[in-house]
């Protein structure tokens, strides 16, 4: 990978993907472990993780009535 990308990429990569895991990580999980073991468990626990980070992030973009009529069909 580092042979194949720029630094420029890298450092976009950093800014774009980093930060959630690290806050889905510290913030939400509160330690940096996953508390179900497994593949299966671990796969589960960040799922669920990024669908609260992401909800969480369209609050804050959208106001809670705008995220309720885009949510309704």
């Amino acid at each position: 990978m580092q042979q194949r990308t720029t630094p420029e990429v890298m450092r976009l990569r950093a800014a774009t993907v980093e930060l959630p895991f690290a806050a889905l990580k510290y913030r939400i999980f509160g330690h940096p472990r996953f508390l179900l073991r497994g593949l299966s468990g671990a796969q589960t626990e960040i799922n669920l993780a990024t669908l609260v980070y992401n909800l969480k992030r369209m609050l804050n973009v959208l106001n809670a009535c705008h995220l309720r009529d885009a949510l309704t069909i």
